[in-house]
């Protein structure tokens, strides 16, 4: 199976890609858009076949083994991959590659005598012959010039993982028996680089092999990360900081069906920031029937960061297509017996959830029950994408406010492997006091008896795994009306 599960960080407000095995939804690509150096191509190249083998990899690890609930499974994967990657292409290749998708998948759930697992084989041998015919004909498509197989964002899923970033081409995530396909691959390699062609019909070719075996060795990646937060406005607000923070993630296979991940934390003090040295996450996640359980101590991101984003001690079940379930208990550093009901829906170029969290605050001496609703939404389009979410709390601030928002505009990708990739994100806030429990923002929002304010940020990827970003917060307290403004900075190495 393919389980892809990462290590929670602090995530960029405005939309990020890394090189790491979680599926990144695309937009468009501008078709006037030409090349740049040959060795853009070749990773333009690899980006392309890494999208592909992921969804060689997502068919292959599908669970259903039920015929009709495979071909449902099946042609909406499917759909779905063909939607995202068609603006990857130039536009001489659209046509033929949609056709073959459509050839591939027509057959498939066509078939009145479907062997499932003898399809998912078929399907891999089908899209590493595809891949190799994409990637081998891209500069026969504008004479003279190479066509940039340029992708652009319209959404990066709450996964912020601390990944290996410098490694584009998906690793052991994807590997398969020799036997899995009887057929050889015949193809030319063309212009491509031979150890990228070689290392890319190798994964697709080997699709799957975690279906019958578990990944037993240790898998190590982590950051560093250096940051500058100036502080300004209300006299009690005025307090500036700095400090480095290294994170270590570590993974290893237990089974077929299980891993089991840990993150260790250290925090160097320069100016009112922490000293400290923790091993801060600790959990397992698999299968359990159709269903992925996590459970430890694990990172958790509430309603896009607007919440909460840390730690969470407890139990996470996510099941569920195309409506995604997920239901979560535990405790956070705030709060106790935290329940936690979400439901997402994903479609091309949007998506949806609702969610309720329901818990009790550590520091209330009784056991008052609090609650968070949620209703929230992202629409892409080009290099855009929009966001906009409501909270609701059961509990009023002393003004009787309850009610709170969020709306927000990101504009382009950055890439941690790419240089010259950049994000740039604009958000407006109004939230009072009890819709949020630790809010995510690099703001002080948090510290605040509720807000509203603007926050304006860009990251840009100034060397492979090498990315800065600055980012402004200017909130007003919504209860004392007082002023907090902050200019957060921080440069950030992936490995």
């Amino acid at each position: 199976m393919v389980t892809v599960i990462g290590i929670s960080t602090d995530h960029f407000q405005g939309n990020v890609a890394y090189a790491s095995n979680g599926i990144i939804d695309r937009s468009e690509l501008d078709n006037n858009r030409t090349a740049v150096s040959r060795g853009n191509t070749e990773k333009l190249k690899a980006e392309f076949a890494y999208e592909m083998a992921l969804i060689t990899a997502k068919i292959v690890s599908a669970s259903a083994t039920n015929d009709e609930n495979f071909r449902i499974e099946f042609a909406y994967a499917a759909a779905q991959a063909t939607a995202k990657m068609m603006p990857m292409l130039p536009s001489g290749q659209r046509d033929d590659f949609a056709y073959d998708m459509a050839r591939i998948t027509t057959r498939i759930i066509s078939d009145k005598n479907l062997d499932v697992e003898k399809a998912k084989v078929e399907f891999a041998y089908e899209m590493a012959q595809l891949t190799t015919k994409i990637i081998t004909s891209v500069d026969e498509i504008i004479p003279g010039k190479r066509t940039v197989l340029n992708v652009y964002n319209t959404e990066l899923e709450p996964k912020t993982l601390l990944r290996n970033n410098a490694d584009i081409e998906p690793k052991a995530t994807v590997k398969v028996n020799n036997n899995a396909a009887e057929q050889k691959v015949i193809a030319n390699p063309g212009s491509i680089a031979p150890e990228t062609y070689t290392g890319l019909i190798d994964e697709l070719m080997h699709v799957g092999d975690r279906i019958s075996q578990s990944d037993n060795k240790v898998n190590i990646d982590g950051e560093v990360r250096y940051h500058y937060a100036s502080n300004s406005g209300a006299d009690r607000w005025k307090r500036d900081s700095s400090g480095i923070r290294a994170r270590v993630g570590l993974d290893a296979g237990i089974n077929q069906d299980w891993r089991a991940y840990g993150m260790l934390e250290g925090q160097k003090n320069l100016l009112n920031y922490n000293n400290n040295f923790e091993f801060s996450r600790l959990y397992v996640a698999g299968r359990v029937g159709t269903s992925m359980v996590k459970a430890g101590s694990f990172g958790y991101l509430m309603a896009d960061g607007n919440i909460y984003d840390s730690d969470f001690d407890g139990v996470n079940i996510d099941f569920g297509g195309p409506v995604k379930y997920t239901m979560s208990y535990g405790e956070t550093d705030e709060t106790k017996r935290t329940y936690i009901m979400t439901a997402q829906y994903h479609d091309f170029d949007y998506n949806l959830e609702a969610g309720v969290y329901r818990y009790q605050m550590k520091r209330d001496d009784g056991h008052k029950q609090y609650t968070i609703g949620t209703l929230g939404g992202n629409y892409n389009f080009s290099d855009f994408g929009l966001g906009a979410m409501v909270l609701s709390s059961s509990q009023k601030d002393s003004k009787g406010d309850s009610l709170g928002y969020v709306v927000g505009l990101n504009y382009s990708e950055l890439k941690t492997w790419r240089p010259g990739t950049y994000g740039i994100f604009a958000k407006y806030y109004n939230q009072p006091r009890y819709t949020f429990i630790a809010h995510g923002m690099n703001g002080i929002g948090g510290r605040l008896n509720g807000f509203k304010g603007t926050a304006l940020g860009v990251n840009y990827t100034f060397a492979e795994n090498v990315v800065g970003g600055i980012e402004y917060y200017d909130l007003t307290d919504k209860i004392t009306g007082e002023q907090g403004d902050t200019w957060w900075s921080q440069i950030t190495h992936y490995f």
